[in-house]
C-alpha cells in the first residue's frame, strides 16, 4: 500500500505542510507539531499494520477521537522498550517485576553455560560478564574505562507496554539479560544509546555505529553539533586503534568511512540480535522526527536494585491484542 495519501491526510489534519523536526519537548508537553512528527515517523519507519491503522482512522474521520490513544499506544510500542531515560507523569524509574519461581524456563545463555540448568534465569551481572568477554572494549568508541553491560531492550521497561513474551518475540530474544540483548558500552556511549541518540544500523550484513542527526537544517547549530559528535567518535576510535591492531587487527573505520562494530568472538549465536538492533534503530528514527526530549533529571540508571512499576494505568488506557502484528485501539 502506498502511504503517501496517509501522509497527506495527516498534513491536512494538523495543517502542517513542512517536515521540519520540532523543538525538543517532554512528551507530556508535546504540541501538535510533535504529534505530527511522531506519526510521520510511524509512517516512514513503522510496521505496515500500524500505518494501515492510522490511514483507516484518518479516512473514516475517527482519528480526532482516537488521536491520544493511538499516539500513546504507538509510543508504548516503539519508544518505551528502548528509551531507558523516559519517565512520564506519576511514573518513576523502576526495573521489571522479579521473575517468579513459576516462570517458564528460558534456555538462551549469557555465554557458554555448560552444566548450568536450563531453568537458569540470567542476571544483569551475567550479561555484563558475557559482553565483556565478547566485546572487550566499548563497541562505539573503543574506550576501556567505565564500560557497562548495556541492554538493547531496556530491562526496566520490559513489562510496561507489552507482556515479556510478546516483546521478546518481537526483538528475537528470550530474556532480557542474555548476551544477544547486550552491548558493552562506556558510560557516555551508554547514555547516548539509552536516549535514542546513537544506534547500530544493520545494513549489507554489517553492524555500523550511527549518530542521530536531530535536524534537517544543514545550516543550524544542531547539524554542526552532529558533525562534531561523529568526528569526535571517529577520532576516539582512531586513537584507541593503536592498542588493538596488534591484538585483533580491528580497524577504526571501513574504507567508506563507516564505523563498523568489531567482535573478538565472532560467534553468530552470541552477537547482538539483529531484530533487536533494528527495532532500536526504528525507535531512534521515530523519536527523532517527533523531536522527543530528555533531560538529566529524567535519566535513571539501568539498575537491578529498583522496584517494579505498576502498569495498571497503561492497561486501562488501551487494550493490546496479544500479537506482535496487531494493535487494537478502544475508546
Amino acid at each position: 500500500m502506498d502511504f503517501s495519501q496517509t501522509k497527506l491526510l495527516l498534513q491536512q489534519y494538523y495543517n502542517i505542510n513542512s517536515e521540519y523536526i520540532p523543538q525538543q519537548r517532554e512528551k507530556s508537553k508535546w504540541k501538535p507539531e510533535n504529534n505530527f512528527g511522531f506519526l510521520l515517523g510511524v509512517i516512514a519507519f513503522g510496521m505496515a499494520t500500524h500505518r494501515t491503522q492510522l490511514h483507516s482512522l484518518l479516512v473514516s474521520r475517527q482519528f480526532k477521537d482516537q488521536e491520544n490513544a493511538f499516539i500513546d499506544s504507538m509510543f508504548d510500542y516503539y519508544i518505551r522498550p528502548f528509551h531507558k531515560s523516559y519517565i512520564t507523569d506519576s511514573e518513576i524509574c523502576h526495573t521489571p517485576f522479579a521473575v517468579s519461581s513459576g516462570t517458564p524456563s528460558r534456555t538462551n545463555s549469557a555465554e557458554d553455560l555448560g552444566g548450568v540448568p536450563e531453568e537458569k534465569e540470567l542476571l544483569h551481572k551475567d550479561l555484563k560478564k558475557a559482553v565483556v568477554k565478547r566485546d572487550v572494549v566499548c563497541l562505539f568508541c573503543w574506550d576501556t574505562l567505565e564500560c557497562e553491560g548495556a541492554h538493547i531492550i531496556a530491562q526496566k521497561n520490559v513489562p510496561m507496554a507489552y507482556d515479556e513474551d510478546s516483546l521478546f518475540i518481537r526483538a528475537g530474544i528470550t530474556q532480557k539479560h542474555q548476551v544477544q540483548n547486550g552491548l558493552l558500552l562506556c558510560n557516555k556511549c551508554h547514555g547516548q544509546f539509552d536516549k535514542l541518540k546513537r544506534y547500530v544500523d544493520v545494513a549489507d550484513d554489517k553492524l555500523v555505529v550511527k549518530v542521530v542527526n536531530e535536524t534537517n537544517d544543514t545550516t543550524s547549530n544542531k547539524h554542526k553539533e552532529w558533525k562534531d559528535t561523529v568526528r569526535v567518535l571517529k577520532g576516539n576510535r582512531m586513537l584507541w586503534q593503536e592498542n588493538w591492531t596488534d591484538i585483533d587487527d580491528r580497524q577504526s573505520m571501513e574504507s567508506n568511512g563507516e564505523m563498523a562494530l568489531y567482535f573478538v568472538q565472532n560467534n553468530p549465536t552470541k552477537l547482538p540480535n539483529r531484530n533487536a538492533l533494528e527495532f532500536h534503530k526504528t525507535a531512534c528514527m521515530i523519536w527523532r522526527m517527533a523531536g522527543g526530549a530528555e533531560t538529566d533529571d529524567e535519566y535513571c540508571s539501568d539498575d537491578d536494585d529498583l522496584v517494579p512499576v505498576d502498569t495498571a494505568a497503561l492497561k486501562r488506557r488501551f487494550k493490546l491484542q496479544d500479537s506482535d502484528e496487531t494493535l487494537n485501539i478502544v475508546s
